[in-house]
């Protein structure tokens, strides 16, 4: 059984993992997730983009041949250098695969990275990482107070604030710490609000610092159907930041288009806008309602059709082996914002 701790996580990462085929990540807080995933990648094929040493699945293409994860995992590389195969979505359907690869070969010629979501102690995928030797896996929760401040106080000293008041990193605190990503990429955000200074104060803190709760999943959707780039360009870098995998996200904008277009057919057959916001199930929050009205002055059946056609497209590509999802799926939604933005 190897469930690491942190200091466990870096004391392996000094050997590159050596003693390990594989490592999972998995937990709460999908930005220190993403982060702890990104390190051991880099750690084993610093060219992360090298199309020879580092290969990626989903789980939905090792439950349809399972063949591809085996065969990538007991290759030789051509660079005689030690491989990556990096699952971002993990799940149920790689456990009888790894299975597979651990009773019937010694050693890998791959080393699999995996990171998942929060797994419950009865998960088979995680019960299997924590009762095998070659296996490694790091739980990644929420900052503790502890922790937060430790994050705190190194990043901003490397930018030269070398002291925080109390006040200051009670506050810092308060606001931070849902997300490992998003802590870190406010963090940087004030650095550069406070540069070239060396102190900072609580006014400095509360101008630059978002509440880390501010950004939803719903947002995402909400800003592409009604037209607004600024709005999207946020929200989409805060998710992407936050370890959220781009196919989920376009699940998610996918779903409003098709409440969209049931909305919008009613309307074709008579209902006012209103009667139909008024009479959506479930209820629309009020403070969204005015969204929706803008959104259904716009978006007719024919136009959602296409829009989910194209999201369709966009699904099937993501799915392909090595293809850029972040780049596939954030090229669409803008194309899909700027449809909108023309006309709301």
């Amino acid at each position: 059984m190897v469930k690491f701790k942190l200091a466990d996580f870096n004391n392996a990462k000094k050997n590159k993992f050596s003693e390990f085929d594989a490592i999972l990540f998995y937990g709460q807080d999908r930005g220190q997730v993403l982060e702890n995933f990104n390190i051991a990648m880099e750690t084993i094929a610093p060219e992360i983009d090298d199309g020879f040493s580092v290969f990626e699945f989903s789980s939905s293409d090792i439950k349809q041949d399972p063949s591809k994860l085996i065969d990538e995992a007991t290759a030789i590389s051509f660079l005689g250098t030690r491989k990556v195969i990096k699952i971002k979505d993990a799940n149920e359907d790689v456990v009888e695969p790894l299975k597979l690869l651990l009773k019937n070969y010694q050693k890998l010629e791959a080393f699999i990275i995996l990171s998942a979501d929060e797994l419950s102690p009865s998960s088979k995928l995680r019960s299997l990482f924590e009762t095998n030797k070659r296996l490694a896996v790091l739980p990644n929760y929420i900052d503790t107070d502890e922790n937060l401040s430790f994050i705190i106080k190194d990043t901003l000293a490397k930018s030269g604030i070398k002291r925080i008041p109390d006040e200051v990193l009670m506050f810092l605190r308060s606001k931070l710490g849902e997300n490992r990503a998003t802590t870190r990429m406010e963090l940087e955000k004030l650095a550069l609000f406070l540069y070239p200074k060396t102190e900072i104060s609580i006014d400095d803190a509360q101008k630059c610092i978002m509440d880390s709760s501010s950004i939803t999943l719903q947002d995402l959707p909400l800003a592409i159907a009604d037209g607004n780039n600024k709005k999207l360009f946020s929200v989409l870098s805060r998710l992407l930041s936050e370890g959220n995998n781009p196919i989920d996200l376009l699940k998610i904008v996918l779903n409003h288009f098709k409440n969209l277009y049931y909305m919008a057919s009613q309307i074709e057959t008579g209902m006012s806008i209103s009667s139909v916001i008024e009479n959506s199930k479930p209820p629309i929050f009020f403070k969204l309602k005015p969204s929706y009205e803008r959104q259904l002055r716009f978006w007719t059946t024919e136009k959602i059709i296409k829009v989910i056609s194209e999201i369709n497209t966009a699904d099937i590509r993501c799915k392909s082996v090595n293809m850029p999802q972040e780049t596939i799926v954030s090229q669409l939604f803008f194309m899909i914002c700027s449809i909108a933005s023309k006309r709301i």
